[in-house]
């Protein structure tokens, strides 16, 4: 027999309500505090393949090798990704004389494929979510800033050959920013569902591909367009 509803059960579906809630609160709370909870001594040197005493000639304590590992996975952020970056600027010397649409589809797909290929990519994330934007916020962006300028540098130089620009108020920088936070929201969905960010074999038809360039179609302009982002959006959205 079902349960009746009412004031009872109200009270028992807002008190289940609080409790996630606060499950939810204490997870992030503990994760800010320490995201290296789960780090053990003896665990860590036999990843490493080194002994105890190997790990004690760089660190005291447990906590300073916390630090040097928030540090290592949130200062040098874009370090991680130098190589990739390098792929990356490689490919789209490659492109010159591609159609702008092909060009940017095949960046795309490298792009992705390396944010999830690079094993560090879960580690900063984890790091940047929780101690890292509390405790080295400066650092953090600075490292973003570089990673937002190199990712618009490359599709701007893909997208220079067939003269288009970013249309204002924006800049390259900016327009790299919007691809970063793509790239990496999708990488997070590619970790848990890798069919739907690179649906198809044709770099053309990937759905991530598809909106990297949805994003430079609308925040680019050719020459002789005076348009900015809003009339162009407002344009598009409203027609």
């Amino acid at each position: 027999m079902p349960r009746k509803a009412g004031p009872n059960e109200e009270a028992r579906e807002r008190s289940r309500a609080q409790l996630l809630q606060a499950g939810a609160d204490l997870m992030l709370d503990q994760a800010t505090q320490n995201p290296f909870a789960a780090l053990r001594l003896r665990r860590l040197c036999e990843k490493a393949g080194l002994s105890t005493g190997a790990f004690y000639v760089h660190w005291a304590t447990m906590e300073e090798y916390c630090t040097d590992l928030a540090e290592h996975l949130t200062q040098d952020r874009e370090l991680a990704y130098q190589a990739d970056f390098a792929s990356l600027s490689d490919l789209a010397g490659k492109c010159a004389g591609q159609d702008a649409a092909a060009a940017v589809a095949h960046l795309a797909k490298r792009d992705l494929e390396t944010v999830v290929g690079n094993p560090l990519w879960d580690a900063m994330e984890l790091v940047n979510l929780t101690w890292g934007r509390t405790r080295f916020p400066d650092e953090l962006k600075r490292a973003y800033a570089t990673i937002d300028r190199a990712t618009g540098q490359i599709y701007g130089s893909v997208l220079a050959e067939h003269r288009r620009e970013p249309r204002p108020p924006l800049d390259w920088e900016g327009i790299g920013a919007v691809i970063q936070a793509l790239v990496d929201g999708f990488g997070l969905r590619y970790k848990i569902d890798p069919a739907v960010p690179l649906a198809s074999p044709e770099p053309a038809s990937d759905l991530y591909a598809m909106a990297v360039a949805a994003v430079l179609a609308v925040l680019t302009r050719p020459a002789g367009d005076d348009a900015g982002t809003d009339k162009t959006i407002q344009g598009l959205l409203n027609t």
